[in-house]
């Protein structure tokens, strides 16, 4: 079965993670300021930018994202890059750089994500 993804449902992972293990740590703010979006796109399974009427923005693709463990991945992934925006340790066109690896593979080793898939 494919999830119909809402925005909902996507703030709803978020918070799932935000208090859980090891993002709980890095004080991310609550659902309420940050905008969610569910898009059509077929290039990708999400992205973070900086919101419109919230400082911080998650899209999460429907075309790509129809399981349970698909969303919560691609939260926790778009939430790293939202974690480095925050601190600015983020590269240009938010690149996975030598910190974001770190950081992916606490979150993995966490929530038992294949880090060649995150």
């Amino acid at each position: 079965m494919t999830l119909r993804l809402t925005p909902e449902m996507l703030a709803a992972a978020y918070e799932f993670l935000r208090v859980s293990a090891p993002f709980r740590a890095w004080s991310l703010p609550h659902a309420d300021d940050v905008e969610f979006h569910v898009i059509a796109a077929r290039d990708r399974r999400g992205h973070y930018c900086r919101g419109e009427s919230a400082p911080h923005r998650i899209a999460v693709s429907a075309a790509n994202v129809g399981h349970s463990e698909t969303l919560l991945r691609t939260i926790a992934h778009e939430m790293l890059h939202l974690h480095q925006n925050e601190r600015g340790t983020e590269t240009s066109r938010a690149e996975h750089n030598v910190e974001f690896h770190r950081l992916a593979r606490i979150v993995c080793l966490h929530h038992g994500f294949d880090p060649r898939a995150f």
